[in-house]
């Protein structure tokens, strides 16, 4: 079980890239933030396709908590490494703007802010 980054390094990553987001993550760690550049050993465009990658045991990746909160509790994946946290990361909802915003995107404009305002 790798402990440091350092270790983490030697293992394959299963990383999802967009754009600029994806290659350096950072963590909080004794108060500080740490920048971990992660290795692209295996990129897709899909979250889900990352988790189920890292289900079969390909390699590492850095998840949202709502995606591995049941495999975490189950003991199907593992954080890596202890005792680090991963820098939150916002969450955007783009709609065209309008005088009268329709009631389902405002309703579901509403339960994303419940959801991830916490």
């Amino acid at each position: 079980m790798p402990n440091s980054f350092d270790e983490i390094r030697r293992y394959p990553s299963v990383t999802q890239i967009s754009g600029e987001w994806g290659g350096i993550h950072q963590f909080r760690h004794l108060g500080k933030i740490v920048d971990f550049e992660v290795g692209q050993h295996f990129t897709m465009n899909s979250a889900r396709a990352v988790k189920n990658a890292c289900l079969t045991g390909y390699g590492y990746s850095l998840l949202a908590d709502l995606m591995v909160a049941k495999d975490l509790a189950e003991n199907r994946l593992v954080q890596l490494p202890p005792n680090y946290e991963p820098v939150d990361q916002p969450i955007y909802a783009f709609y065209p703007q309008r005088r009268h915003t329709p009631q389902k995107v405002r309703v579901f404009i509403d339960y994303l802010t419940e959801i991830f305002g916490r």
